[in-house]
C-alpha cells in the first residue's frame, strides 16, 4: 500500500509540475501579445493625433478625430478624452473610474502627462506627440526582437522535450515497456517525477534568461525601460544612472528641446521636461531618487547656480552629454535644442540596438539551462527506462 500511495504522489507531483509550467508559459504568451496589441493601438493613435494637431486642429478636437480612426484603443483613453472635452483636467488621474484591483495603464499617464505639460508651458504639442509615435515605434521593434528570440528558444525547448518521448516511443516498439516501468512502478514514477522536475526547471529558466536577455516584456519594461515585473518574471532594464532608461532620458529631453524652442528660461524648461516627460513614480523609490536628482538642477538654476547646477549629472551616460553642453551655453549663450534632440535620436538609438544585441545574445543564455537541465532530464526519462528494460530483458 505504501508503494502505491508513493506512486500516486509522484504522478501527482508530476500533473502538477507540468501544469504549472504550462500557465507561466501560457501567461508570458499572452502578456507579450497584449503588450504588442496595447502598444501598437496607441501608436496608431498617437500618430493619428499629431497629424490632426500638426494641421491645426485643437488638441481636444483632434484626439477625438484620431479616436475615430481607432476602433481598437483603450477604454480608459476613449473614457479620458471624453472627460476632458468636458472640461475635466488632463493631467487628473486617468483611472479614477476603473474598478479597485486595475492597474494604472503607464501609457495612457504618459500621454496624458505631455499633453497637460504642452497646454501649461505653451510646447508645441504636435511635434512632441510625432517623437512620441518614435518611442512607441521602438517599443514595438523591441517587441518584435523579444517574440521572434522567444520563439526560437521555444522551438528549442520543444525539440529536446521531444527527445525523451521519442526514446519512450523506440522503447515501446521494441516491447522494453518504458512506459510501464514509470506509471507502473514506485521507481518509475519517482523516475518520471524527477525527470520532469528537471524538464520543467528548464522550461522555467529558459522564460527567464530569455526576458532578462531582452531587457523586459510589457508594461513599463522595454529598450531602455525602467526595472519592474510583468507575467510573474523580474524585469530588468536597461538602465543607467540616475535611474532612467535610455527611452525615458529621450523623452525627457524632447520635452526640453520644446520648452527652449518655446522660450523658456532654461530652468524651467528642465522642470517642465522632468515633470511632463516621467510618470508612474509613487512607491517606486529607484525612480523618486531619479526624478529627485534631475529636479535638483532646476533647482539650482532657479537659484542662480549657472554652469555648476550641471555637474552632478556631467558624467550619466544619457545626460552627460547634454549636461556638459548646457554648462558650456550657459557661458557662451549658444542655441542648444539642436544638441539636445540630437542627444535624445541617440538614446533611442542605442535602447534599439541594445534590443537587437539581446536578441542575439539569446542562444547563448540558452546553453545553461539546455547542459544543466533538458540533458540530464532525457537522460533520467528517456534513457533510464531503456537501460532498466534491457537489463529486464
Amino acid at each position: 500500500m505504501g508503494s502505491v500511495m508513493v506512486t500516486v504522489m509522484a504522478l501527482i507531483g508530476t500533473t502538477a509540475m507540468v501544469l504549472f509550467t504550462g500557465g507561466r508559459v501560457i501567461s508570458a504568451v499572452r502578456v507579450l501579445s497584449g503588450s504588442r496589441r496595447r502598444t501598437r493601438e496607441y501608436r496608431d493613435f498617437t500618430d493619428a493625433f499629431a497629424v490632426e494637431l500638426l494641421v491645426g486642429a485643437r488638441p481636444v478636437r483632434a484626439a477625438e478625430h484620431a479616436l475615430t480612426r481607432e476602433h481598437g484603443i483603450s477604454d480608459g483613453l476613449r473614457r479620458q478624452i471624453h472627460r476632458i472635452r468636458l472640461g475635466a483636467d488632463i493631467d487628473g488621474d486617468p483611472d479614477q473610474d476603473r474598478p479597485a484591483g486595475d492597474g494604472v495603464d503607464p501609457e495612457l499617464v504618459r500621454l496624458l502627462r505631455l499633453w497637460a505639460t504642452a497646454e501649461r508651458h505653451g510646447l508645441a504639442l504636435g511635434s512632441l506627440m510625432g517623437r512620441s509615435v518614435q518611442d512607441l515605434d521602438t517599443r514595438l521593434n523591441h517587441l518584435g526582437h523579444v517574440s521572434s528570440a522567444l520563439a526560437g528558444a521555444r522551438m528549442t525547448e520543444v525539440i529536446l522535450l521531444l527527445l525523451p518521448v521519442g526514446a519512450l516511443g523506440i522503447g515501446q516498439s521494441m516491447g522494453l515497456e518504458p512506459l510501464a516501468f514509470l506509471v507502473g512502478t514506485t521507481l518509475g514514477a519517482l523516475v518520471l517525477l524527477l525527470g520532469t522536475g528537471l524538464a520543467c526547471a528548464g522550461v522555467l529558466w529558459v522564460e527567464s534568461l530569455t526576458v532578462t536577455v531582452l531587457g523586459g516584456v510589457g508594461g513599463r519594461a522595454g529598450p531602455g525601460g525602467k526595472a519592474g515585473v510583468s507575467g510573474g518574471f523580474r524585469i530588468p532594464g536597461v538602465s543607467a544612472k540616475p535611474g532612467l532608461g535610455a527611452i525615458a532620458a529621450a523623452r525627457v529631453l524632447d520635452v526640453f528641446a520644446a520648452a527652449i524652442q518655446a522660450g523658456l528660461p532654461v530652468g524651467t524648461a528642465w522642470r517642465a521636461a522632468v515633470h511632463g516627460a516621467t510618470q508612474g513614480t509613487r512607491g517606486d523609490d529607484d525612480m523618486n531618487h531619479a526624478v529627485a536628482d534631475l529636479l535638483r538642477v532646476a533647482g539650482l538654476l532657479e537659484l542662480g547656480a549657472g554652469a555648476g547646477a550641471w555637474q552632478h549629472l556631467a558624467s550619466d551616460p544619457n545626460f552627460g552629454p547634454v549636461a556638459r553642453r548646457a554648462g558650456s551655453q550657459v557661458r557662451n549663450g549658444g542655441r542648444m535644442s539642436e544638441a539636445v534632440t540630437a542627444q535624445a535620436d541617440r538614446l533611442r538609438t542605442q535602447a534599439d540596438d541594445s534590443a537587437r544585441a539581446g536578441a542575439e545574445r539569446v542562444l547563448v543564455a540558452v546553453a545553461a539551462p539546455l547542459t544543466l537541465c533538458f540533458l540530464p532530464a532525457f537522460v533520467v526519462v528517456g534513457l533510464v527506462p531503456l537501460v532498466i528494460g534491457f537489463a529486464g530483458v
